[in-house]
């Protein structure tokens, strides 16, 4: 859904706020057709002045700003808004807090009320929705009675609040104590739980809501639907051809199947949300859906093999009991390229499919489990015209009503699609707000992706606040990133909104788009990944406050060259008084160059020069980079950015081989450079040679565009290391443009140094023989007892 709000902000303070921060809302819901006192906790919303709705069905009144710790006001529910998650932000003149949900319920609101173990359960009617914190080691308990027959659903909004990671635990308890029903984790809420049954008998029924591991604390807070809804765990099927109206199915709830028509949109879905109704009551959450072009075919009976229509086209089927794998038959052309696509969890089925391809006769030719996700994705090129045989199962060859799927087969379309990168980890909104000062610039950097395309693309908005202008480069094929630059005028009103913003082909036939699509993580967990995610097509775009200071990336005089290096100046202008420390980030780099993350410019200086490095592979060309400045307003960071300035990157004007050299420690020798000039110049430029090992030092000489070779003299000092010492270059710099171009060359060189030659040894006087002394007598051999025993012998 559409909404765009622009809000006008004003101004009430001398020393504003920057960057506003929402950490959490409370109620987190609240009933449709009712007004809500809610309370945003974060810091420097004390500027508050309104917020920015995703869907539509709220409207915050009543502002109240006194506190920067937190903002009072009153959210009115339309008795029509959507069941589930809505998505705001909070803005004011220093911009957009971070996006935070709301959820509503179609019923009343009570608290929990501790203490409530099971022994002392919390009394409730039927039909409510309880907010409650899970402690550690703690049960909430709470109890309702039933009429034998009568339908208890309970389900849980925990993880889905995306406050922590909290993973909830449901179970039913009769008046006797005795588990009824229990449930952790439900494929169709992915990490948060449901339970549904019929009640046994008359009585009271307790529902226990905990942290699995009894790991709780005060962040796992939830909201508890219990009462008389449906709540099946399935539908059938699970997509449907645009603008159709499509009879589903929806299975697994306690009643029985539950049956419901449902007009699909005319655009195509990914994921399109669809609500059972039963008895005049709706599920608290909606089952997905895919709306597609493609025709479907729905799966036969047991061991029967389903003729498809000719690719592209789809598939639905159900692995139940009876059908442990479902069989289709398709046609195809030989060196027809074709993606065999599973959508099972996505639409939150149990299954794990593992998706096969045979010859019509059975002969196995291909498979997938998982591609990248937990659905199988096979690419397949056709080997000759014919029938083929597509089967699927589950991994764990488990069935089941649940175990719902949707087959899709097809070309591979052309793809063009942007959006915001995560620059920081485990926190996906840093950086998601393109907020700019009155005056002045925001940076970002947008991710291209293309699939079958090779084409160059052009970025644009679809819409933006009056006096606000986008400066994006037109993005090379093959390049996976780019920057943008948004400027506001000086007389731009301060505001907020959000606003589109897609990406087109130029030159491929026919034309290929994509709108920016930016995903926030609300619960992603380090070296886990996200638990609770949404995406939307639309980003928050705001005007805000003059920023105390600006920042200029000069443009340089001369190119960066292959295995080169360009210092480029930055330059910080201060409005009077304010000292604070700039940190300039350097948000993109062309292909093959590199630098430092950031720079630090301090409180009293105003310039400062940034290291680009580019190597032997950079891409040549003009490209466009930007920096992006940070600094401490004093209530709160601020930032803003340069233009964006062309920085052209080119080949080497001249390249160097070192022949190998040999040298004596302590003594001087020479290192002969083979030059070949690449690009004529002007001028005479300088060589230095680097890289040399400790003891030995080399002059600069100064060559010239007509010079073929160059001959560096190398002192080496007495205590140089012998041996041999790789590594050596050469810094050439050659004027040019009225700069320098700064090229690094010949690397690799050797330089061997030997030890100091031996001395030839000295010759000594010859000496007279000394006669060899004679030997003493040899003393006599004592005899062995054996032996003197044989002597004693007559």
């Amino acid at each position: 859904m559409t909404r765009f709000s622009i809000l006008a902000l004003a101004c009430t303070t001398t020393l504003h706020a920057f960057t506003p921060v929402l950490s959490r809302i409370d109620p987190p819901g609240g009933q449709a057709g009712t007004e809500v006192s809610i309370t945003f906790h974060g810091d420097r919303l004390d500027e508050t002045t309104g917020a920015l709705f995703y869907e539509t069905g709220l409207d915050l009144t009543n502002i109240d700003t006194k506190d920067p710790k937190k903002a009072v006001a009153n959210l009115k529910i339309a008795a029509d808004a959507t069941p589930g998650e809505h998505s705001l932000r909070l803005a004011g003149p220093g911009g957009v807090t971070e996006l935070r949900s709301f959820w509503v319920g179609a019923f009343p609101t009570v608290d929990e009320v501790e203490p409530n173990p099971p022994d002392k359960a919390q009394r409730i009617e039927l039909n409510r929705t309880v907010h409650g914190i899970a402690g550690n080691e703690d049960d909430d308990c709470f109890v309702v009675t039933l009429k034998k027959g009568q339908r208890l659903s309970a389900e849980v909004e925990a993880m889905r609040l995306g406050r922590t990671m909290f993973d909830a635990s449901l179970t039913v308890l009769d008046a006797r104590g005795f588990e009824v029903a229990t449930c952790d984790d439900a494929p169709l809420l992915r990490t948060d739980a449901f339970v549904s049954l019929l009640a046994p008998e008359d009585g009271d029924y307790r529902v226990v809501v905990r942290e699995a591991a009894y790991q709780g604390n005060d962040d796992c807070r939830y909201r508890l639907h219990i009462g008389t809804f449906p709540r099946p765990s399935a539908v059938f099927p699970t997509g449907g051809k645009l603008g159709e109206t499509v009879e589903f199915t929806f299975t697994g709830d306690p009643k029985g199947p539950i049956h419901r028509s449902i007009q699909l949109p005319q655009d195509a879905r990914a994921s399109f949300p669809v609500f059972p109704e039963h008895d005049g009551q709706t599920s608290p959450s909606p089952h997905v859906i895919t709306v597609s072009p493609l025709p479907s075919t729905r799966d036969g009976e047991a061991d029967e093999v389903v003729r498809l229509p000719d690719p592209p086209c789809a598939a639905e089927g159900v692995l139940d009991a009876k059908s442990g794998t479902d069989r289709f038959l398709f046609s195809a052309k030989k060196d027809q390229n074709l993606d065999i696509r599973v959508i099972a969890r996505a639409n939150r089925s149990p299954l794990d499919a593992v998706v096969s391809i045979h010859e019509a006769k059975g002969k196995y030719l291909a498979s997938n489990d998982d591609q990248g996700g937990p659905d199988s994705l096979l690419a397949w090129t056709c080997p000759a015209d014919g029938d083929y045989r597509i089967q699927i199962r589950d991994q764990l060859k488990r069935t089941g009503d649940d175990f719902t799927y949707r087959i899709e087969i097809g070309g591979k379309p052309p793809l063009l699609e942007a959006t915001l990168p995560v620059v920081e980890r485990v926190n996906s909104q840093k950086w998601k707000n393109f907020v700019i000062p009155k005056g002045g610039r925001y940076a970002a950097v947008v991710n291209v992706k293309r699939e079958n395309l090779s084409a160059d693309a052009v970025f644009e908005a679809a819409s933006l606040p009056p006096g606000v202008t986008l400066h994006a480069p037109r993005i090379p094929r093959g390049v996976s990133s780019f920057p943008i630059v948004l400027e506001a005028n000086a007389d731009a009103s301060v505001g907020a909104g959000l606003h589109p913003f897609r990406i087109r082909s130029e030159g491929a036939d026919p034309q290929v788009s994509g709108f920016l699509t930016d995903t926030i993580h609300h619960v992603d967990i380090n070296n886990q990944g996200a638990y609770h995610s949404v995406s939307f097509d639309r980003v928050p775009v705001a005007v805000t406050n003059e920023a105390p200071f600006r920042i200029e990336l000069e443009e340089p005089k001369v190119p960066i060259v292959k295995n080169g290096n360009l210092k480029m100046r930055i330059r910080v202008e201060r409005k009077e008084g304010y000292d604070k420390k700039v940190t300039a980030r350097f948000l993109w780099h062309p292909p093959g160059l590199s630098g430092p993350n950031n720079i630090d410019i301090a409180g009293d200086k105003t310039t400062a020069e940034y290291d680009l490095h580019a190597n032997g592979d950079a891409s040549t060309g003009e490209w466009k980079v930007v920096v992006l400045g940070e600094a401490d307003s004093g209530r709160g960071p601020v930032l803003a950015s340069s233009a964006l300035v062309s920085l052209t990157v080119a080949e080497p004007y001249v390249s160097m081989n070192l022949d190998l050299a040999a040298a004596e420690v302590g003594k001087p020798s020479a290192v002969v450079g083979k030059i070949e000039t690449l690009e004529p110049f002007d001028g005479a430029a300088t060589a230095r040679l680097s890289g040399l090992p400790y003891g030995v030092t080399a002059d600069t000489r100064t060559i010239t565009a007509n010079q073929a070779e160059v001959t560096f003299p190398i002192n080496v000092a007495a205590d140089a290391r012998p041996g041999k010492h790789s590594g050596l270059f050469c810094i050439v710099e050659v004027p040019a443009q009225g700069g320098t171009i700064h090229h690094q060359a010949a690397s690799g060189g050797t330089l061997r140094i030997d030890k100091p030659a031996a001395p030839p040894p000295k010759k000594e006087a010859p000496q007279e023989k000394k006669q060899a002394a004679k030997p003493e007598a040899e003393a006599a051999k004592p005899l062995s007892r054996l032996e003197q025993l044989r002597q004693r012998k007559p």
